[in-house]
């Protein structure tokens, strides 16, 4: 790269590698997980029942208040009734296309900040940060909270290097975190709320507060967030205010025993957490931080330091809070883009600053890297001549790990051709990447570097992931089953229901228990083996087992049965 990129052409680039990264494991995988279809019944049962304004879901005990805000729902439920039907693709659309937006946007305010270099770094970097592209391609509320709060809070950004916010400018930014709070409640606000005050407090720039048109932000808040709470308490009433009020919001954050909230970790937990979910960019961001954080001139310029606060403001937030996700830290990952940016842009092709492509960290880094990247390219070849270099890898392994090699053994075998591909264009790239270090050229290096991130994650996300989901997935089960019934609904025995299992199944599948009558006739129960094998011998008498599924249950322990129960 000897030239600047354009903003058209940054914003290209941006979009085809998003496109290319995000939409193929949106539309390839089948749901194999616990929350993707939760989610996914709620937009359904918006389209079948007309629950807009209280949207409810399946749950194991019939049909329950859902957990989140209706937002995202009201986008997979607009793409679901374009598409003539709720699939997969159709609730993750909002996640593709919201994630996508917030990585241009980052990139046009980081150009605008940095120069053109450090606008298409920023983009980059955002787009191929694993845990960034996992949450962009999932039918989760996550990739849309976080995009909508890069937005709001981006603009914040921008009034800090201009002096505040034109009206036009205002009512965008909170509108983007109006809808944040309506995707997973007040967080959506008071997080951003938060990152605009500790960036301006040591900064010494309160002045600035009345022209970030403060007065209209709390209008729209209450109007858009507030008038849907209204109405959501006076549909839900006390079931409404414990689930989506006290459970999801307070004591999900303070880790109070009145409400089972989960995943609690420690303090430490995001350390490693963030660290991995940086990857490929690690080393480089860690580099960025280090570098703003030591200079003096980058900490007073607004341009650093905001991003500096955003970033450190979301991780204390998070770390604070007793339930704990590696997806709660998205929100970070925009300014450890932004700062990364300032950091590339200083060595961009037109800066004499590019000596560090000398230092032993940065030769050590891409030298690990080729060797690792060796490792996957030597196995796949010796795979395709028929050898079976993985029962050299097993003792190397931690058991869980080991566990999986068959499934990796069969994955490489079956996609050959994708997996040498793959791997042959991650270990090129990385050479390519030494010889922009040797010819110190930092342009070459971000762009090669971005291959491997995406050579990567096309392995992990469009090749690994959904043959993992098509082995895991209850989908073909469960079209078998409602196959088998002659026509009669299937029901769940008590304690066996699944989200996924309940998305697949056909239109009138219900709960079940012993002593429920359900029309007449046999009935056609699903059940898990593991329950099924603890039923009294009395009551597993009554039933025949008709099949037994290939999928299993999310966690991979149990296998879902088709019975039989004259009634």
């Amino acid at each position: 790269m000897t030239r600047s990129p354009t903003r058209a052409a940054s914003i290209l680039v941006a979009l085809l590698l998003c496109i290319l990264l995000y939409a193929p494991p949106a539309a390839l995988t089948p749901f194999f997980t616990k929350g993707e279809p939760r989610e996914a019944l709620v937009v359904r049962n918006m389209l079948d029942e007309g629950d807009w304004l209280l949207p409810k879901r399946a749950s194991a005990n019939g049909w329950t208040i859902a957990s989140k805000p209706p937002f995202f729902h009201w986008l997979g439920a607009g793409a679901s009734a374009i598409a003539g039907q709720t699939t997969e693709w159709t609730v993750r659309l909002p996640s593709v296309v919201l994630c996508t937006m917030a990585v241009i946007a980052v990139g046009l305010v980081a150009r605008d900040a940095f120069g053109p270099f450090g606008g298409l770094a920023a983009m980059l970097v955002l787009a191929t940060s694993f845990e960034w592209l996992r949450a962009a391609s999932t039918a989760r509320v996550d990739g849309t909270l976080t995009a909508l709060m890069t937005i709001g809070t981006l603009l914040f950004y921008r009034g800090m290097m201009i002096g505040g916010l034109g009206i036009g400018t205002a009512i965008a930014a909170y509108l983007a975190l109006a809808c944040a709070a309506l995707t997973k409640g007040p967080v959506g606000v008071v997080l951003p709320a938060l990152v605009l005050a500790a960036a301006l407090t040591p900064q010494r720039r309160w002045r600035l507060v009345s022209r970030y048109r403060p007065g209209l932000g709390v209008l729209i808040v209450v109007a858009v967030v507030g008038g849907w709470y209204a109405l959501a308490m006076g549909l839900g009433g006390d079931s409404f205010v414990r689930k989506q009020v006290l459970k999801e919001n307070v004591f999900r954050f303070l880790g109070a025993t009145q409400m089972k909230s989960g995943h609690s970790h420690p303090f430490y937990y995001y350390v490693p957490t963030l660290l991995a979910g940086l990857l490929p960019w690690t080393p480089f961001v860690l580099a960025a931080f280090a570098a703003a954080v030591r200079s003096a001139a980058a900490r007073r310029d607004p341009r650093v330091a905001f991003p500096l606060v955003w970033f450190a403001t979301v991780f204390v937030f998070y770390s604070l809070a007793d339930a704990k996700r590696s997806v709660y830290l998205l929100a970070l990952y925009p300014p450890a883009a932004l700062v990364t940016a300032w950091w590339w842009s200083q060595r961009s092709p037109n800066q004499t600053a590019a000596g560090w492509l000398d230092g032993t960290p940065a030769r050590l880094v891409v030298g690990v890297l080729c060797a690792i990247a060796l490792v996957p390219l030597l196995s796949t070849l010796a795979a395709g001549f028929g050898l079976d270099p993985f029962s050299t890898l097993a003792p190397l392994l931690a058991p869980k790990d080991r566990a999986n090699l068959p499934l990796v053994r069969s994955i490489v075998t079956g996609h050959f051709s994708l997996a040498l591909l793959g791997t042959a264009t991650m270990l090129g790239a990385l050479l390519a990447c030494a010889r922009a270090m040797r010819r110190h050229d930092p342009g070459s290096l971000l762009v090669w570097y971005t291959v491997f991130g995406a050579a990567l994650w096309t392995m992990v996300f469009t090749v690994v992931q959904p043959e993992l989901a098509q082995r895991r997935t209850l989908a073909p089960f469960v079209h078998e089953a409602a196959s088998m019934t002659g026509g009669k609904p299937l029901a769940f025995y008590r304690g066996s229901f699944d989200f996924g299992a309940m998305f697949y199944a056909p239109p009138g599948t219900r709960h079940w228990r012993p002593g429920r009558r359900i029309g007449t006739g046999p009935l056609y129960l699903l059940i898990w083996d593991t329950a099924l094998a603890d039923l009294p011998a009395s009551e597993r008498d009554k039933l025949t087992v008709l099949a037994t599924s290939d999928g299993t249950d999310p966690r991979g322990r149990q296998h879902l049965v088709l019975v039989r129960r004259e009634d």
